[in-house]
């Protein structure tokens, strides 16, 4: 975006003014509109999710008013409730860009040469930037696990616009970042002797769900088999009967097919229309896009190759939204003063091939972070991982955990609602699934599907690191003599609990290459 305001119109698929333009994705959740006080020239461009309580309203607005209307409809749209991006341009140019609570599809940022560049996709982002550069708390952070909440990224220069934050740029120097305050939270509470939690829960996701706008016969729910997936899919289906479309990736061996038979009887007692599913790939697999040199962000999900398989699937059925379980495990989750013991951090598993740089970034691991948020950080992370790939697909996620209202739902529940996530159980039970789907056996997670990499598409990817150099080494956030002593080790068939990390220094040094592509 460069330095102009005020004369925005409707250009096809984007709004325009001179050589500056925006352009929402195109989604009917969404809508946007530019706002011109005609008397200063200031302008406000606002992109967001619309509000079902709201439907009336326009989805591709052009207005222009004097200085106290458009203050007061600036006001309102800084106040809406839902996701938004609001960019203000100042009649000397300066841009100002800032960011809601919610923080589903975040921002991401870079200035060159006078110009902000934005996109909900760093692939469209790194390619204006003129030098790609390991940010090295960052960059360790990720290598070790250790995730924060921060407006900075893997690479220098590149900006995640943070929820609530404003990001402030006049064409000169560095994108400057105003945080907001810490945001407040709740503390469990007492229940009055005729509580009905599973009730009030029901009606917290009937109130929550009916806030978005989505149409039920183009919308999928994410039904993996975990609790959190499961409360949310079967709900959303029995309230639409027979019109919601479940969908899932697939694991192996024994965890799948208690998986399966779990889903079973889920998509069974849910009533949903049709299953979409696709089998676990393991990371680097030989037709996913990071094997065959296409850029993928560090931070896109870990299971790049299985999530756009489904996802290409559920596109080609003409899905549009998708509800997930993202935030169910921090909704109930105890606080440190309820937690049986202190949690252990990843500094307690550090990788030994980690290098002097990361371990001394890892040293301040808090540093220049973000103030508490509205939405727990693990959440906005989780969001910011998953959007990517939905949104290049036209698909708009719900997150019904993620919820303001819904946060403050589970912090006031007591601790015997939030253990072992026990609301999400009782749910579950109330509605008649088994004891297997409820408590089952086995836990079902990655670790094959990861183990599958360690032992077959890693070690080409690792050795070609070695044998060609890579930036991590360069930059001393990857130690390349225990790398080859954990590589050799890991052909010769010994595996350890914390050999996954090292699909993060593959999928690092891979997005830095075909970031220069």
């Amino acid at each position: 975006m460069s330095r102009q305001a005020g004369g925005w119109a409707w250009n096809n698929t984007r709004l325009q003014c001179g050589p500056s333009w925006v352009a929402p994705l195109d989604h009917p959740s969404l809508d946007a509109i530019a706002l011109t006080d005609r008397d200063t020239g200031q302008a406000l461009v606002h992109v967001r999710e619309r509000d079902a309580h709201r439907a009336g309203d326009a989805r591709r607005a052009v207005v222009e008013l004097t200085t106290t209307p458009f203050r007061q409809l600036r006001a309102e749209l800084l106040a809406w409730p839902l996701n938004f991006i609001a960019i203000d341009l100042a009649p000397d140019g300066a841009v100002s860009v800032r960011a809601g609570e919610r923080g589903t599809a975040p921002l991401y940022l870079t200035a060159a040469d006078g110009v902000l560049h934005g996109s909900w996709t760093t692939a469209d982002v790194v390619k204006r930037m003129p030098r790609v550069d390991f940010h090295v708390a960052e960059t360790a952070r990720l290598l070790s696990l250790w995730f924060r909440y921060s407006h900075h990224t893997c690479f220098t220069g590149l900006y995640r616009l943070t929820e609530r934050t404003t990001a402030r740029y006049d064409g000169h120097g560095p994108i400057r970042f105003e945080q907001p305050a810490p945001a407040l939270h709740s503390k469990a509470r007492t229940l009055a002797d005729d509580a009905d939690v599973l009730t009030a829960y029901g009606s917290m996701l009937d109130a929550v769900l009916d806030r978005h706008l989505y149409d039920p016969d183009t919308t999928s729910a994410h039904l993996s088999g975990g609790f959190d997936s499961a409360v949310t899919g079967t709900h959303l289906s029995l309230r639409h009967p027979g019109r919601i479309t479940a969908s899932a990736m697939l694991l192996p061996g024994p965890m799948g097919k208690q998986q399966r038979t779990r889903r079973a009887e889920m998509l069974r007692t849910g009533r949903f229309r049709t299953d979409i599913t696709t089998p676990a790939l393991p990371p680097l697999h030989p037709d996913g896009r990071r094997a065959l040199s296409g850029y993928v962000y560090p931070y896109e999900e870990p299971y790049h190759e299985s999530t756009a398989a489904l996802i290409y699937q559920l596109a080609g059925a003409d899905i549009r939204t998708v509800v997930t379980g993202i935030g169910g495990d921090e909704m109930v989750a105890l606080t440190p003063q309820e937690a049986p013991h202190q949690p252990v951090g990843p500094g307690h598993a550090m990788t030994e091939w980690l290098g002097p740089a990361a371990r001394e970034a890892l040293m301040d691991v808090d540093g220049d972070t973000c103030p508490p948020a509205v939405v727990n950080e693990m959440p906005l992370l989780a969001m910011a991982s998953a959007a990517p790939l939905l949104l290049e697909a036209g698909i708009w996620p719900l997150h019904p955990f993620a919820d303001p209202d819904m946060i403050r739902f589970g912090e006031w529940l007591p601790r015997s609602w939030r253990s072992c996530k026990s609301l999400h159980r009782r749910r579950l039970a109330a509605l008649g699934l088994s004891e297997l789907v409820v408590e089952p056996r086995l836990p079902e997670n990655f670790t094959d599907v990861m183990n599958t990499a360690i032992r077959t598409t890693l070690p080409a990817q690792v050795r070609r690191l070695l044998d060609q150099g890579s930036p991590l080494i360069d930059a001393k956030l990857v130690d390349a003599d225990t790398l080859t002593q954990a590589l050799t080790r890991i052909e010769s068939g010994d595996i350890r609990a914390t050999d996954d990390r090292i699909a993060d220094v593959v999928a690092a040094d891979l997005a830095h290459r075909a970031a220069h592509n």
